[in-house]
């Protein structure tokens, strides 16, 4: 009995895990559902598996149906196992498929058209939103569940589409509220290194509830078993030790060998050879029949295709596939179609065709899906049309391949057909722009702003000699455009401008999609009247042709203007304003205006409602399936920091895990920067390559930068790695003048440096630590220029260079970090005893005010830690008592954060804690005031030896007994002998 269709043997272990994964089990709460992938090696029983537990799951009363990826072209073909089956639950459970249709009307993408469904067809021409789709499909197995318990199994996923593996990800990650059961499964040894799968795993492994079931070979009694029910087998045993042995495990393996037995072959070769042998005992036409299934491509070639390609008349084509039948090369199916019993035979097959019968075969698929193209999807077309030589057919089914992706929401699997199309056209086919364009546009949908840029590059520096004026001037907008979102060395003024000046001056879409691209790049420069003058161009054409999605966009573009101002509360209402415009809809412009309203709240210091407003992003994004795309990735990405600085560290990993994600690079490095933030701040180890592997994407991106080098200071200076935190920071200072110029990050930057610098440079050596002064100061000078510039753009001529305070309510961030960097200057003059020492009065106002600056902001970290500093700074003015209410209100923070490396600060401020020669950082002159106090000579005779003002002297002494823990000058002399400070 085959082994596929008898007894199930040896696999009662890994069906009870699989059953119980699912919720397919007996228990007091009845079934529950779950979620599982099942992987194993090609043969190795992971279709009779699932087999048998659709078949308990059926005996049990469950609603079951199975879905099924396949190979070749049927990869390219957007959610084609869900396609699959959707289409059978609708035969199965249509009133249920109809409710779900009435609230989620984009399901009707993976349904065939009903009779009488003129909706669905009035809605064809739409592009679907892939989040609508995934929603949708989450929303009718919910419903499933509510009618019954539902087995849902999705088989092959080594061959789905990019589409369908992110859906999965979906299903799998999120929770089901009903008894839904799903199972995925994948073949191990199909995956080689560059296998798209691989990543796709890597997230499945990371989702906690998701149970992993590997089949590993079978024990030999079982291969035994199976070899032993094969009708005809011959009995001795050491044909059967030689099957088990060669089969390894592998029951379809041992099948086949035993099926060779049974014909009397000699048992030699590996699995190829014999499935070519069980192909070769066909007759000539079934063999052909053969053939010309194996190279069609998808799971299953429908009868009237395969009549057509092969030309045979009805009877020899029958009796073709029932011979081929008969063999077990093939399966058949109603409606008629077929495929192959097992993969594998189908790539034997097809790896056996000569040349010449392989494009004669293509050629007769191209010429009958051309005349009769609902045979088979549009991929298929072009795959046959590319094969035997007719470009221009493949070309366009290529490009009818991908607007099907897209209007069923899978944008990857569209940019791969119109890739494959470019690869396909000449440099001056006219068609080839067009073609680049939409490559492009897809490329952004799925998250790829980089492949984006480049595609729409190669058609600008290659344009052909046949590359229209107003064609380029698309190009040069829309390059202009996808370069902005990311910091590559683009003159995109100069690109609009050129773009501007190659159109007519007639109303037409395509002007208004130029001249919106020109009033970002001027509002970008800061050119704000030729902004305001080119935008009521725009808004007075966008509206005479109706084009209100542009007339949003252009309005929302110019909320910079209003900006520029200083004027939140006009730009908050203006964007509300916009907003109320869009809600509701699909409109992707609703993303643009959260990230806009919550950057206007956290300009003010409101992180609560920055919060908010980026949540409310993120929750937009994923509903549209645009987590990835522009301004959903900023909204997710700017949640995940915002939280941060709230101190809500324990949904930091949440909100920027890639768990539940595919992520593309860039923005890969940008969550995996940000992510840097908690774990450096909580003293975690963190991977010893990860700060080199960001620095690759500096180039392309100045958030990544930032998001690294901030966390990368503290990373390199608490590890005492001065030279390795100066050099970083240079590097980063350098990267972002090249691309931002000027820019806030310079003030938080110079600051965080200035506080390593000054904790560090007093163990450092004379050159290392003259450098490292050279450069706080020179950041110093960048923060001042930045801090001008916002400053003179506030009160106009009327200002003064060191009234920061004006930044407090428009720049909240800015001013409080302006407030820290001047208190860790003084820090760092105190700590390396430069003359005139900072009095500590001094030292204590500038540290009271940066504390208020963290707190206004609601930054509870930074708060925090600028407390321990304060402490440190009330300890050396003699305030102790306050120093320790301080100190104690910074720990209570530190310890709620779990921020091990700040805990360890705060442990150095406390009067009883243990000191060693390595924790007390003295600076020269401070070791030699500590040598004469140790003699018991008075702060005026100190000052006559060391040629200082007696003044200074106290400061030193104040500073030592700080540092030392010391109530007075005898005790700091004795703790100064036990740490062997003295000579």
């Amino acid at each position: 009995m085959p082994f596929t269709t008898g007894a199930m043997v040896g696999r009662d272990s890994d069906l009870a895990r699989l059953a119980g994964a699912v919720g397919l089990v007996d228990s007091p709460e009845g079934s529950r559902g779950g979620v599982a992938v099942l992987s194993g090696d090609a043969g190795i029983g992971k279709s009779r598996l699932l087999m048998q537990l659709t078949s308990d799951a059926d005996q049990a009363g469950w609603l079951t149906v199975t879905g099924h990826c396949v190979g070749q072209a049927g990869s390219a073909l957007a959610y084609l196992p869900f396609v699959e089956l959707i289409g059978l639950l609708d035969s199965m459970a249509p009133d249920v498929v109809t409710q779900v249709l009435g609230s989620h009307p984009s399901l009707s993408r993976l349904l065939p058209r009903r009779d009488g469904d003129t909706a669905g067809i009035a809605d064809s021409a739409k592009e679907a939103n892939p989040g609508l789709v995934a929603e949708s499909v989450h929303a009718l197995l919910t419903a499933l569940g509510a009618d019954r318990p539902t087995l849902i199994v999705i088989e092959d996923v080594h061959w789905a589409d990019h589409s369908s593996r992110d859906l999965l990800t979906l299903l799998l990650t999120r929770a089901f509220t009903t008894p839904v059961g799903l199972v995925a499964s994948y073949r191990t040894d199909d995956l080689h290194r560059k296998h798209p799968l691989h990543e796709t795993l890597a997230v499945w492994d990371r989702i906690p509830h998701v149970t992993h079931v590997s089949l590993p070979p079978l024990q030999d009694a079982a291969v035994d078993e199976i070899v032993g029910s094969i009708e005809g087998i011959p009995s001795d045993a050491r044909t059967l030790r030689e099957i088990t042995h060669r089969a390894e495990g592998n029951p379809f393996f041992a099948e086949e060998l035993a099926a060779s037995a049974v014909a009397g072959q000699q048992i030699s070769g590996g699995l190829g050879r014999v499935l070519r042998a069980r192909i070769e005992r066909l007759d000539e036409t079934a063999q052909s029949v053969v053939r010309a299934v194996s190279l069609k491509g998808g799971r299953y070639i429908g009868h009237e295709l395969l009549a057509r390609v092969t030309g045979l008349s009805e009877a020899e084509l029958e009796a073709a596939i029932a011979q081929a039948v008969e063999h077990h090369v093939l399966e058949t199916k109603w409606p008629p179609a077929y495929t192959f019993r097992h993969a594998l035979l189908g790539e034997t097959a097809a790896e056996g065709m000569l040349p010449g019968e392989r494009l004669r075969l293509h050629k007769s698929y191209a010429a009958v899906l051309a005349e009769c193209p609902e045979l088979a999807p549009a991929s298929e077309l072009a795959r046959h049309a590319a094969a035997s030589g007719d470009l221009p057919a493949a070309v366009a089914a290529s490009r009818a391949a991908a607007e099907s992706a897209m209007e069923v929401g899978g944008p990857q699997d569209a940019l791969f057909h119109l890739e494959q199309a470019l690869s396909w056209l000449e440099d001056d086919d006219p068609e080839r722009d067009e073609v680049g364009i939409r490559a492009a546009e897809a490329a952004t949908a799925a998250g790829d702003t980089l492949r984006a840029v480049r595609l729409l590059k190669d058609s600008i520096d290659h344009p052909g000699p046949r590359q229209r004026p107003e064609m380029r001037a698309e190009l040069l907008a829309r390059y202009a455009t996808r370069s902005r979102m990311l910091d590559l060395p683009v003159d995109g003024l100069g690109l609009t401008t050129q773009a501007v000046d190659l159109l007519p001056p007639d109303e037409t879409p395509r002007r208004v999609l130029v001249l919106i691209a020109h009033v970002q790049q001027l509002v970008d420069e800061g050119a704000f009247v030729a902004a305001v003058r080119t935008g009521d161009e725009v808004i007075a054409m966008a509206d005479n042709l109706g084009m209100r999605d542009s007339l949003l966009e252009i309005r929302t573009i110019l909320t910079r203007v209003i900006e520029a101002q200083q004027d939140l509360d006009a730009v908050e209402t203006y964007l509300r304003g916009l907003l109320e415009d869009v809600a509701g809809t699909d409109n992707p412009i609703q993303l643009r205006l959260a990230h806009q309203l919550a950057a206007v709240a956290h300009r003010r210091g409101d992180l609560g409602a920055a919060l908010n407003h980026y949540d409310e992003g993120t929750r937009i994004a994923r509903r549209l399936h645009l987590e990835w795309a522009p301004w959903g990735l900023d909204c997710r990405l700017l949640s995940g920091l915002t939280a941060y600085e709230l101190g809500d560290w324990d949904s930091v990993a949440d909100r920027l895990g890639l768990a539940s994600q595919l992520t593309p690079q860039p923005a890969r490095a940008l969550f995996e920067a940000a992510g840097l933030a908690v774990p450096v701040g909580r003293g975690e180890p963190v991977p010893p390559n990860r700060l080199s592997a960001l620095r690759e994407w500096w180039y392309v991106d100045g958030m990544i930068v930032v998001l690294s080098v901030m966390p990368g200071i503290d990373l390199l200076g608490d590890s005492g790695n001065l030279a390795g935190t100066l050099e970083m920071t240079c590097e980063a200072a350098q990267a972002l003048d090249k691309v931002w110029v000027k820019y806030h990050a310079s003030v938080r930057m110079a600051a965080l440096l200035a506080g390593q610098v000054a904790t560090l440079a007093p163990r450092a050596d004379t050159e290392l630590r003259d450098r490292a002064v050279r450069t706080v100061e020179d950041l110093r000078a960048r923060a001042d220029h930045l801090i001008a510039k916002v400053v003179r753009k506030s009160k106009g001529a009327d200002w003064d260079p060191k009234d920061v305070d004006v930044l407090r309510d428009s720049s909240t961030e800015t001013w409080a970090w302006a407030k820290r960097l001047d208190a860790e200057r003084l820090r760092l003059a105190w700590a390396l005893g430069q003359e005139p020492l900072p009095p500590a009065d001094d030292m204590v106002r500038s540290w009271r005010t940066a504390v208020d600056g963290f707190d206004r902001l609601g930054h509870v970290f930074e708060a925090a830690r600028s407390r321990a500093r304060l402490a440190a700074a009330l300890r050396a003015a003699g305030s102790d008592a306050e120093s320790r209410r301080v100190a104690e209100a910074a720990r209570e923070v530190a310890v709620q954060l779990r921020a091990r490396p700040l805990l360890t600060e705060l442990d150095a401020l406390s009067p009883h804690a243990p000191l060693g020669a390595a924790d007390v950082d003295l600076t020269p002159r401070e070791l030699e005031v500590l040598t004469l106090v140790a003699r018991g000579l008075s702060n005026g005779q100190i000052g006559k030896q060391l040629y200082i003002s007696t003044k200074t002297v106290s400061v030193h002494v104040s500073n030592l007994l700080a540092k030392l823990g010391a109530s007075g000058r005898t005790e700091a002399a004795a703790i100064a002998r036990d740490k062997a400070l003295l000579p």
